[in-house]
């Protein structure tokens, strides 16, 4: 599995250029993962956005040597952010599964790193909303970001993308009950 990483996250995970690869294995079903190193209130926080579907969750309030374990970070963030959308346990862990022997390599496609962009602005707006990382409801939080549409993918949403990569038919309006209510 290949996971494109910026130059700030390259950095902390302290990877030799000599150890970063361009290709990836076609019979993964999702195929590369774009990530990302940002601050939410002096905290470090990993972003992962799918390359084909945009789906997206982030790792909050991480240390380094989280961060240096990122396989087993990744896949348990995975596996949290599918179980937080009702997926079932068996494509949870056949895609979990997917994410073992992980390589590296740099950003390629600045769509997918304007998206994730967009996501941690939106993130760091909620985050502040809901008074801090001590308050934030974060599967609220991913599920939103996950329900965002993008002029890139004809407005679609990546949770419904996610849906037709793995031939499951999904609602984005299910599953998804607004914090507040208006009224």
């Amino acid at each position: 599995m290949l996971i494109r990483c910026t130059v700030k996250l390259l950095k902390e995970l302290n990877l030799a250029a000599s150890e970063l690869t361009d290709s990836v294995p076609s019979e993964l079903k999702l195929g590369e993962w774009f990530a990302n190193l940002f601050f939410i209130e002096r905290k470090k926080c990993l972003i992962f956005t799918n390359t084909r579907t945009l789906f997206t969750f982030i790792s909050f309030a991480v240390n380094r040597t989280q961060i240096k374990n990122i396989g087993e970070l990744f896949r348990a963030g995975l596996g949290k952010a599918l179980l937080d959308e009702d997926f079932d346990g068996a494509v949870i862990q056949r895609l979990v599964d997917e994410c073992h022997d992980m390589q590296f390599s740099k950003t390629n496609n600045k769509s997918v790193l304007g998206a994730m962009n967009d996501h941690v602005k939106t993130a760091k707006w909620m985050v502040w909303r809901d008074g801090g990382l001590g308050k934030c409801n974060f599967p609220h939080l991913i599920k939103k970001l996950n329900r965002t549409p993008f002029s890139t993918r004809r407005f679609a949403y990546a949770i419904e993308e996610l849906g037709k990569v793995l031939g499951i038919e999904i609602d984005p309006r299910l599953n998804f009950k607004p914090k507040f209510v208006y009224g």
